[in-house]
């Protein structure tokens, strides 16, 4: 933006006019902001002194909050390099989003947006540049990876993510995963900080992966977060089970070869779950609703069966689990909430 262009956008905007003619895009604005009131070399003040030239700190500066406040904090970080006063407002707007999205590449690229935004930012480096704004924070962090598995066309080695990002730099309460390998979910989790977490959701990954799952409920992120979602697990075992010990909720499908003893276990075990206020199972087993409450010792009333409720006494405890338990094609799905 020219020097011409950018005076009458100022003197517009100071007499409050916001009826232009023209797109103003905010890295259009941030462009002129930082060119405009960069200091000159001092031959070039020599020469070209106009007394009258607007400067960016004669701006009001509630103007100066509403161009700083509509830009996001990749555009706002040019801001924080023409001054320290402007630098200083800036860092003054807190930048919370409401969600961001990270992409990870087949060829080791980062590509990532923010809430609703079309605008894709890219490049290496870039994004490490936000754990260095103050207050940075994102509500729902979506992570993805594409292309990963397999052979690639130009057959990009495989790197590590924490060769292109630092681990734990971002605070985020609510992570989305949806990666092909738990390898990919775990270092993808690493980007978020662990204390700061509230929930997870991982989406269904590989079939062959599911023995590798032990090494997602050692992250710092799994044992520190409440709320767990996770939408594929082979089999069921007590022992993976007792991961989501420490958890307020959690939701999980399972699958696989089940027995009635099964069922069993399950409602022995979550009934040790001393913070659980509730969750779900999906249970894709092969076992119809009438056998599952039979295996529990539950009273089947007669003719047909689609849901069925049920209230279990845990041993020496006055705290009992609710059982709801929904017929649903080839699963059943099971809700449990704790009464205290």
């Amino acid at each position: 933006m020219a020097y011409m262009d950018y005076e009458n956008l100022y003197n517009q905007l100071s007499r409050g006019e916001t009826d232009f003619e023209i797109e103003l895009k905010p890295e259009a604005i941030v462009e002129a902001l930082v060119v405009n009131t960069m200091p000159m070399h001092p031959v070039e003040e020599i020469f070209h002194v106009d007394p009258g030239q607007k400067n960016l700190m004669n701006m009001p500066v509630s103007l100066m909050f509403k161009i700083a406040g509509n830009l996001d904090p990749v555009e706002r970080t040019a801001l924080r390099s023409v001054n320290k006063a402007i630098k200083n407002l800036a860092d003054s707007l807190p930048p919370v989003f409401e969600s961001m999205s990270i992409a990870w590449t087949s060829c080791n690229s980062l590509y990532w947006k923010f809430n609703d935004n079309p605008t894709e930012h890219f490049g290496e480096g870039k994004l490490e540049k936000l754990s260095n704004i103050p207050g940075f924070k994102v509500n729902n962090l979506r992570l993805r990876s594409y292309g990963r598995c397999g052979r690639t066309l130009f057959n990009y080695p495989k790197t590590k993510l924490a060769d292109v990002l630092p681990e734990s730099f971002l605070n985020a309460k609510n992570v989305d995963i949806n990666v092909a390998t738990i390898n990919d979910a775990i270092q993808l989790l690493s980007i978020a900080k662990p204390g700061d977490l509230e929930s997870i959701r991982l989406w269904p990954v590989d079939r062959s992966e599911g023995e590798h799952f032990p090494k997602f409920f050692n992250t710092e992120q799994f044992k520190k977060t409440k709320n767990v979602e996770i939408l594929s697990l082979q089999g069921f075992d007590v022992e993976v089970l007792s991961n989501f010990s420490h958890l307020k909720s959690f939701k999980i499908k399972l699958s696989g070869d089940f027995v009635e003893e099964d069922f069993l276990r399950i409602r022995e075990t979550i009934s040790t779950f001393e913070d659980l206020e509730k969750c779900e199972l999906r249970i894709v087993s092969g076992f119809q609703i009438r056998e599952i409450c039979k295996a529990l010792g539950i009273k089947i009333p007669l003719g047909s069966l689609k849901t069925i409720t049920h209230r279990y006494q845990i041993p020496e405890s006055n705290k009992c689990l609710d059982f709801k338990i929904e017929s649903g094609g080839p699963s059943i799905l099971m809700k449990i909430m704790r009464i205290r």
